[in-house]
């Protein structure tokens, strides 16, 4: 009795240690660390594969739509916004390779294709929404920018980027604030496929409530990491990335409680003594 209990106490201090740890911010990237560590291959060629989609499908959208026409910029942005939604599907399946890192539960490549089996319409849904309110979003910015002449003096053009740059920023806090309560979807959609859009949208800001200042304290941690990668021409991205998505899926694992239930403590068998009058 007395092994039994040496070894039930020493499990649950380990328990409550990685729960306390994996319960702050900190945590959650140190995990994060520690699972990612020898796993970057993977992560760093999806999350270029996907970049590299979306930078292509901006190439297409002005080759098929050139010019300054209403025609020209009306078409595009509705080409662009179709090829993102295909792009959206592929992003759900990095999200499951994340996903499964940070559970240390098999991975591939093939992940990234995952979703094109499993109910891509539930993703394209939730991605149409996530879609839409970054369109909105950013209408203050396009529409300055489409009204608005730079002007031919160098205070005019001056006046036009700091005027521009308001803009972006405005449309930059709109879609956080409006987004935010959605950020955990794809991971919803990675752990339950069956699940419709909207109902992972709706599972998304049911599960953020109360841990958004959260939420946005870990996005605000990495800023001084995405300032320094400007130094390396954007090149630290490419292991940043990786590492800020595997912190948010730790995250995402955290707030909807998959560290709260320890697992079933192993059993130790107690010692039999023999008594040797008895044999």
């Amino acid at each position: 009795k007395l092994i039994n209990q040496v070894v039930l106490i020493d499990y649950i201090i380990i328990i409550l240690g990685e729960n306390f740890m994996r319960k702050n911010l900190k945590g959650c990237k140190r995990l994060a660390r520690e699972t990612l560590a020898g796993n970057f291959t993977v992560p760093v060629i999806g999350s270029i594969a996907v970049a590299a989609m979306s930078a292509v499908s901006g190439y297409i959208s002005t080759a098929l739509f050139p010019g300054d026409s209403l025609y020209a910029i009306i078409g595009g942005e509705v080409f662009s916004f179709i090829l993102s939604l295909v792009i959206c599907v592929f992003s759900a399946g990095l999200y499951r390779i994340y996903l499964n890192i940070s559970r240390r539960e098999k991975y591939s490549f093939g992940d990234l294709l995952y979703f094109f089996s499993h109910q891509p319409d539930h993703v394209i849904v939730a991605s149409f929404v996530l879609a839409l309110i970054n369109l909105v979003t950013s209408l203050p910015m396009a529409w300055f920018s489409y009204t608005t002449d730079m002007g031919s003096t160098a205070d005019a053009q001056m006046n036009w980027a700091v005027n521009y740059l308001l803009f972006t920023l405005l449309g930059f806090l709109l879609n956080l604030l409006i987004a935010m309560p959605f950020a955990m979807t794809y991971y919803i959609l990675a752990d339950n496929p069956e699940m419709k859009g909207g109902q992972a949208l709706k599972a998304s800001a049911k599960l953020m409530k109360g841990h958004l200042w959260e939420y946005l304290k870990m996005l605000l941690s990495f800023v001084p990491w995405i300032i320094f990668s400007m130094f390396t021409l954007y090149l630290a991205l490419i292991w940043l990335v990786p590492y800020i998505e595997t912190c948010m899926a730790v995250f995402y694992r955290n707030i909807s409680g998959e560290f709260d239930e320890p697992p079933i403590p192993p059993i130790t068998p107690i010692p039999q003594f023999l008594d040797e009058t008895e044999a």
